[in-house]
């Protein structure tokens, strides 16, 4: 408490080292140690840079590469006016020479260029992975984490020759897409004379949202009309009129910085012939007469804001829009971007933050980023990838803020995802917001809380930072009690949708277990975990294949067919469409393939936490990564160290990791149980749950029985039986198979006896009575 109000009133000693994360992220300690930099004598410099380097040593990749930024663009303060103007026409010429088209960063002095290190062979819209600092002449891919010197990058450019990807047919790289503001002005409108839509927006009866709309307008909300059926949006300027069947759609725009003196030289014919520049939140002289912190004041003060004009941002020619996120109304499956490919780094509400704003909310959704800001007069943007992942890009453009209001939805998930994003950010400027403060049955996000009625500063002033977390105090561990307690169904963890009756005994995907999946040989195991994590996924799950039996390929295809419900393969001209939409799911693969020391597994799938938030972890399977890694009795041991490796790790990272196994090969398929899983008993005993994947019935038999026999989490076991399904390439639940047994009628020759009659008909009643019970 002492420390949240330190940070309200800004006071030094909240920042003090004593109340830092042991691994602070990028962004604070290139914040600190920058300070520490710029305003330390020359004689001192050397005690501060050799503390960097004791941090730099112990930091993650992402940050070694922000600090090494940071070290050398200090190190160049003194000589930058001799040197900038050579640097500058360095890059230009480089540049120019490889045949790139940068693109502007989320920092006024970064460019997005090619990585040297990974582009060769990439598309175009994945190539562009290199952040660049224009002052300093260092770079960091978000990609593969390569960074080092301007120099290092030539190198590097030279060596893998990335320029021959461009068709001979073009000089450079096209432009990025660039929208006319003509249609984006109509998608605006179309908002305003919606009056279903925009009064349930702006009214302020029962189920409303009480947004405000000017702010409405000052984020660049419009509304456009969708065909459903259709594969992707095929130009902005067919969600201007829809057609008869067209769904409403709510568009939220992407903003970032428009350009820069480097970009400028790269077009200078287009400047010329374009006075106005598209896709920019544009501002014009009869609405520049009222600023943000006035606009805050109507909000407050309805009775006089409806007199007055909306107000937009005043420097919005250093902005454009880069990208649009397109939502259906009336159902949450429809979801769209434009463009999907070549899209430049924005984010929602990015050109709300004047370059003077020290503090920022980060929200989960567009609509409780323009709550928040309402409310409270702190300029919020939304996460671009989902209500959970927070990517590398957009962390580079949160660094310059030094307070962060973490407000995601308040349930299971966000908690966990709030948390951290935090630590990637920093937790010594984050504070994380609880909408529902305790209250079970409290709104869940900032927007539905402005519905209701609720004050959204009072909740905003009762943020906490993140504790360290090594160390808990009782009050933290009385406040998870009272969750656990009043809120059963939240920590169930996150439930499948394919398989009803699996969520009444698993009770659903819970962070820091560890669940051991096993079953004979070919009975399916890849088929229903692969089904269960795509599962996952649709609910918002970032998900982690390692696939160490089966090509990635191979795995991706199949999962396709499951998420399309239909074999893919006998459908090809439908492949592009279920590739789009498979594209926005928050699914990523490890590329290892047989053998594979478990220490290179852990470092990627560290760096995939933390890159990409990932929080469900699939091991396919464990055999096929050991093997060939020991003999004897050593592969036990082996094993049983890789497992202990992932049980840690899914404890201190905070996700959930799934071993697939093999059963002994000894061991019949009738007998098995949680003793029969290949190894030792520790594989098992560091399991958070146990589940043994078997057949019922013949070989030849579809249907096959889950069966849970260990959860640590409520004690719960039991069987599940699914069948599979050859046109959706998945299983589905069924009810328990029942078990006849066949009498057979032997006939005879003659009339039987009465004691034969009585005894078959003795027999056939027993038998009767055995398939009821």
């Amino acid at each position: 408490m002492l420390r949240n109000a330190l940070l309200r009133t800004g006071h030094a000693l909240a920042r003090h080292p004593t109340w830092q994360h042991p691994k602070l992220a990028a962004s604070s300690i290139c914040l600190q140690h920058s300070r520490q930099l710029a305003t330390a004598q020359p004689e001192a410099r050397a005690t501060n840079e050799a503390k960097i380097s004791s941090d730099f040593a112990h930091s993650d990749p992402f940050q070694r590469a922000s600090i090494a930024q940071s070290n050398t663009s200090h190190r160049q303060n003194d000589n930058s006016e001799i040197h900038g103007g050579v640097l500058e026409q360095s890059i230009r010429d480089f540049l120019q020479k490889t045949r790139q088209r940068p693109r502007a960063g989320l920092k006024s002095d970064e460019l997005v260029v090619k990585c040297p290190q990974c582009s060769p062979g990439k598309s175009r819209r994945l190539a562009y992975s290199a952040h660049l600092n224009t002052t300093s002449g260092s770079f960091v891919c978000t990609n593969c984490f390569e960074q080092g010197t301007w120099e290092k990058y030539q190198e590097l450019a030279q060596r893998r020759n990335f320029q021959n990807t461009i068709p001979k047919s073009r000089t450079t790289d096209p432009p990025p897409f660039e929208f006319a503001e003509d249609t984006l002005e109509q998608l605006r409108s179309n908002l305003v004379e919606h009056e279903e839509i925009f009064a349930a927006l702006t009214g302020h009866e029962k189920g409303q949202l009480r947004l405000h709309p000017k702010l409405l307008t000052q984020y660049g909300v419009g509304l456009g009309f969708l065909d459903a059926s259709v594969s992707e949006i095929p130009n902005v300027q067919a969600l201007t009129n829809g057609s008869d069947h067209a769904v409403p759609c709510l568009v939220f725009p992407r903003t970032a910085f428009r350009t820069n003196s480097f970009i400028d030289t790269f077009d200078t014919a287009a400047s010329h012939t374009q006075p106005q520049q598209k896709g920019s939140l544009r501002t014009t002289k009869q609405n520049q007469t009222k600023s943000i912190s006035s606009i805050i004041t109507d909000t407050h003060h309805e009775s006089s804001s409806h007199n007055s004009e909306p107000a937009m941002f005043e420097a919005s020619f250093q902005y454009r829009t880069v990208q649009l996120k397109v939502v259906a109304w009336n159902t949450a499956e429809l979801e769209m971007y434009v463009p999907v490919d070549e899209a430049q780094p924005g984010l929602f509400g990015f050109h709300i933050a004047g370059p003077d704003s020290s503090d920022i909310i980060l929200t989960s959704h567009e609509l409780d980023a323009i709550a928040a800001f309402q409310e409270t007069g702190i300029p919020a943007v939304s996460l671009p990838k989902g209500p959970y992942q927070l990517p590398l890009d957009a962390m580079r453009a949160l660094e310059r803020f030094e307070r962060i209001y973490v407000w995601l939805d308040d349930d299971h998930q966000g908690a966990e995802a709030a948390k951290l994003i935090s630590r990637k950010l920093g937790v010594d400027r984050c504070l994380i917001v609880r909408t529902k403060s305790g209250d079970p049955q409290g709104p869940r996000s900032a927007s539905i809380a402005l519905a209701r009625g609720y004050n959204l500063v009072d909740i905003l002033e009762q943020s906490q930072p993140v504790q360290h977390d090594k160390v808990l105090d009782f009050g933290a561990l009385r406040e998870a009690v009272k969750f656990e307690v009043t809120n059963p169904d939240l920590i169930r963890g996150v439930e499948s949708k394919d398989l009803p009756g699996w969520n009444a005994i698993y009770k659903g995907l819970r962070p820091g277990e560890l669940t051991i999946l096993s079953g004979p040989t070919g009975c399916g195991k890849t088929t229903v975990i692969s089904q269960m994590s795509l599962d996952f996924c649709k609910s918002g799950v970032s998900t982690l294949w390692g696939s160490f039996e089966i090509p990635n390929v191979r795995l991706a295809t199949r999962m396709m067919s499951q998420f399309a419900k239909r074999d893919i393969s006998s459908n090809p001209s439908e492949i592009d469409y279920w590739s789009r939409k498979f594209e926005q799911l928050p699914m990523y693969f490890l590329k290892f393939h047989g053998s594979t020391q478990p220490e290179t597994v852990l470092e990627t799938m560290r760096h995939a936490v933390y890159a990409y938030d990932v929080k469900h972890i699939i091991i396919d399977n464990l055999q096929f990564m050991m093997s060939m890694q020991a003999k004897g009795m050593d592969k036990y041991d082996a094993q049983d160290a890789a497992i202990a490796t992932f049980r840690r790790f899914a404890t201190e990272e905070n996700v959930h990791i799934t071993v697939v196994a093999h059963l002994r090969k000894d061991q019949p398929a009738a007998d098995v149980d949680i003793n029969s899983i290949f190894g030792s008993a520790k594989v098992t005993q560091e399991a958070d749950n146990v589940v043994i994947l078997q057949r019922y019935g013949g070989s030849e038999s579809k249907v096959r029985c889950i069966n849970v026999l260990k959860n640590r989490f409520d004690g719960t076991l039991g069987k599940v039986y699914i069948s599979y399904d050859n046109d959706t390439m998945a299983f589905k639940e069924i009810p328990q198979p029942r078990k006849r047994k066949s009498v057979k009628i032997i006939k005879t020759s003659g009339r039987l006896s009465m004691a034969d009659r009585l005894l078959a008909e003795t027999e056939a009643a027993n038998a009767e009575e055995s398939i009821d019970s």
